[in-house]
């Protein structure tokens, strides 16, 4: 594959992965706030707008022609994009470590996406740009970790359904 396809395959996932983010993290801000759930739901709206500042830039940076149109499953990853967290990992009833948890997780796979597509490029600059965007990421866990050191531990209880259904006898 050339350098210039090689560069535009990178971009097409990278804006993939950072628009699925953004929206990602929106939808669950929106559930979050139906429930409630207000702190997390701020938590989620400001991983978006990191997104959306992402997907800014990489939508920024000027290729000639089109970049390649990937069908759902042709995308480098298993499944979502990896940094989306899965909808099953969120509880209407989580709390900001629980968050902060499920983002740090997003931002170590995508760190690990972007330096595995640096170490395997064959184009230089396709290879800087990924490694840019790799250490942009683990500067990102760096910071989520930062913050999760300083929040109390996840109370076991916080999951406990405070009006469990009553079965009629």
């Amino acid at each position: 594959m050339s350098g210039a396809m090689e560069f535009k395959r990178f971009l097409a996932h990278a804006l993939e992965m950072e628009e699925e983010a953004m929206n990602r993290y929106r939808e669950l801000a929106e559930a979050l706030r139906e429930h409630n759930n207000l702190l997390v739901a701020d938590f989620f709206e400001a991983m978006a707008a990191e997104s959306a500042k992402h997907l800014a830039e990489v939508k920024g940076i000027e290729v000639p022609g089109e970049l390649p149109k990937f069908a759902p499953w042709d995308y480098d990853w298993p499944a979502d994009a990896p940094e989306s967290t899965s909808y099953e990992a969120v509880h209407y009833r989580m709390d900001l470590r629980r968050a902060l948890e499920l983002a740090l997780e997003n931002e170590r796979e995508a760190q690990a996406f972007y330096a595995q597509f640096a170490e395997t490029t064959t184009d230089l600059e396709t290879a800087r740009l990924a490694a840019s965007y790799a250490a942009e990421e683990a500067e990102h866990a760096r910071r989520l970790e930062e913050r999760l050191k300083r929040l109390p531990p996840t109370s076991p209880s916080q999951f406990e359904d405070d009006d469990p259904a009553q079965s009629p006898e």
